[in-house]
């Protein structure tokens, strides 16, 4: 579910000057955060309002790019209703190189739904696993993060995993990136692997063989050395996309949210009810 804000926006260099690491930026590189905040959608499927979480910490140019996508949305609900339906949200806004030492500012994934944890969903239950920071990418100082699609079973456990996409942090070379991703899809594989799930208990998909869910694993440096220090919300952070690899038994819900949209300790299952209809952008 990627796709580019049409109106092109462009923003100076400077952009990037409170970006942890901006000196290890290159031309391949992007700025990244992500808003998090909640829609109220109407029955036909149009937005009806939207609140964005914190908006005196954001730069004016994500209130004003997310402003003009966000009211042009239009979704497709999973079942009739005659409510509306209200929802979580998160976005994940890029400023993207393009040239000159200018950066064009864009929404770029969005899942919805996230974190609403109820009877009728999966939600965590044992994550006392976590992974191992590989020494290469702590000598390298790299950070990324791992986005994991998970099968889980009836009885909670992890069936299958998979590493659909792995962000970095830094810049080296292809080969070099290439390298870091695996270590960390590695890492996270084998923790997870470990980790168990509450299971639904009510709802439509009570009675399913199994449930395909997506998480995050975030490996930050910064985090390790402070355990008290996190990314500063509405900040810039430097961001390498991963490829996007195929999951064969990745769910339809899931296959059409952008991984790299959800919060650090976040789980997903594609099944927040809406579907969103319209580019990201609102074109």
């Amino acid at each position: 579910m990627k796709r580019q804000y049409r109106t092109l926006l462009w923003v100076s260099l400077a952009l990037f000057a409170s970006m942890a690491g901006a000196q290890s930026v290159r031309k391949t590189a992007e700025g990244s955060m992500v808003v998090t905040g909640s829609l109220e959608v109407n029955p036909d499927g149009t937005l009806h309002g939207y609140t964005l979480d914190q908006p005196e910490k954001l730069p004016p140019v994500v209130v004003d790019v997310l402003g003009k996508s966000i009211a042009r949305w239009q979704f497709k609900l999973s079942s009739p209703t005659t409510q509306l339906v209200k929802t979580s949200m998160n976005v994940r806004v890029v400023a993207k190189p393009v040239g000159d030492g200018n950066y064009k500012v864009a929404v770029d994934g969005a899942t919805f739904g996230e974190g609403e944890a109820n009877a009728a969903t999966v939600t965590y239950n044992n994550r006392s696993v976590t992974p191992r920071y590989p020494q290469m990418a702590i000598d390298a100082r790299i950070s990324g993060t791992a986005y994991l699609v998970l099968r889980i079973g009836r009885d909670g456990s992890v069936q299958d995993a998979a590493a659909e996409e792995v962000d970095l942090d830094q810049y080296a070379t292809q080969q070099a990136m290439d390298k870091f991703r695996k270590v960390l899809a590695t890492a996270s594989l084998d923790a997870a692997r470990q980790w168990t799930f509450h299971t639904p208990t009510q709802g439509s998909a009570v009675n399913d063989p199994y449930w395909v869910v997506r998480v995050p694993v975030n490996f930050n440096l910064a985090v390790t050395d402070q355990p008290n220090k996190q990314h500063a919300y509405g900040t810039w952070q430097p961001y390498i996309p991963g490829p996007r690899q195929t999951v064969p038994w990745i769910s339809a819900e899931l296959a059409s949210e952008s991984p790299n949209a959800m919060s650090d300790g976040g789980l997903s299952t594609g099944r927040s009810g809406l579907v969103l209809a319209t580019p990201l952008g609102g074109g």
